[in-house]
């Protein structure tokens, strides 16, 4: 069963910008990183949640690590909580 990342953020300013700057930034880094398989990010008012699948709970605890240093070093962000676990379910779509 893949392993999930999410992060609930608050932030200020342009939420399209951050939104843009995550997939333009953390993205890019999500896919190197070993057992990726999806990544996304929802808004809500002040918020933002990231949400990220991965093969192992060690690729996730990778993938968290990364994403909080380029978080740090290039948005403007505050974590409200943060949540690593097994999916008890996790389905794709058929393609």
């Amino acid at each position: 069963m893949p392993y999930g990342r999410c992060v609930i953020y608050s932030f200020t300013g342009d939420a399209d910008e951050i939104v843009e700057k995550a997939r333009g930034g953390m993205l890019p880094i999500f896919k190197k990183q070993s057992g990726f398989l999806a990544y996304g990010v929802m808004v809500q008012g002040d918020q933002l949640v990231s949400m990220s699948a991965w093969n192992s709970e060690r690729d996730a605890k990778g993938a968290d690590e990364a994403a909080k240093d380029w978080v740090s070093k290039n948005l403007d962000m505050t974590v409200v909580s943060s949540f690593l676990g097994d999916y008890a379910w996790f389905e794709f779509a058929r393609q």
